[in-house]
């Protein structure tokens, strides 16, 4: 048997069985990060922030897809290789409380990412 998550079983197996059956996929954990920057941040302040973000994301093996509403900055954050986890939330929560930058924050609890089907 595969160990990848949501694997049926191997290829030999997958033949001689051949009923067309297929997991699904497995699922995107990650979350969301919403920052609203400090009033008055200058645009190349908001420029930095938003490198070392992406550097520290970088670092833990975790992307951001931003979405911007308004002043507010929303990212959902997922692993690169496999699922982000709490310590990856844990860590996020972490770098986020040293930004002087960062007038308020969430960090949403880990789901699917995936849109509902």
């Amino acid at each position: 048997m595969s160990s990848r998550c949501c694997a049926v079983g191997t290829a030999t197996q997958r033949r001689s069985n051949d009923r067309g059956t297929v997991s699904a996929p497995c699922p995107a954990l990650g979350f969301a990060v919403e920052l609203e920057p400090t009033a008055g941040l200058s645009a190349e302040r908001l420029t930095t922030l938003r490198a070392e973000w992406a550097s520290f994301l970088d670092e833990r093996g975790l992307r951001g897809r931003e979405q911007r509403v308004g002043t507010q900055l929303r990212f959902e954050v997922e692993s690169e290789a496999s699922q982000a986890t709490q310590n990856d939330r844990a860590a996020v929560e972490r770098w986020l409380s040293t930004r002087t930058e960062i007038a308020g924050c969430r960090v949403g609890d880990i789901h699917d990412l995936r849109p509902d089907p």
